[in-house]
């Protein structure tokens, strides 16, 4: 093994964690914020559906290095949409006029859920 390598394969930058460990900065997309945000839920099940129907298109986003990028700006149009949807829902059929917590906790359980999976089929579940 005379001819082993030496020098790294790629060069990182590191940032030091809460646990004083140092962590390299990979960065997947242009702008480094946008790799360091959490991913929500809508985000994930994007990647996920991308990843079960067009994985293709997906290895094209991640190589431009843009997936970070739109699995955040899924999140957020979801995100959006969902709270659009529950504000008309609730104009639409309001909170019942009761005392009883666990009615109207059901009541608005029930239209979040109506909205998250409208905005599964209108947001999420699309190709980019």
């Amino acid at each position: 093994a005379k001819y082993m390598r030496t020098e790294p394969l790629m060069n990182f930058t590191y940032r030091q964690g809460e646990d004083g460990m140092l962590y390299p900065e990979i960065r997947v997309s242009e702008n480094p914020q946008t790799d360091r945000m959490p991913v929500g839920r809508f985000g994930e099940r994007w990647k996920k559906y991308m990843l079960e129907k067009h994985s293709h298109r997906l290895s094209e986003l991640v190589a431009q290095g843009r997936i970070n990028e739109i699995i955040l700006q899924v999140d957020q149009e979801a995100e959006q949409r969902k709270e659009a949807l529950i504000r008309e829902m609730l104009a639409a059929d309001p909170m019942p006029e009761t005392e009883d917590a666990m009615e109207r906790a059901g009541h608005m359980s029930m239209i979040t859920r109506e909205a998250e999976e409208a905005v599964m089929d209108e947001v999420v579940l699309r190709v980019r």
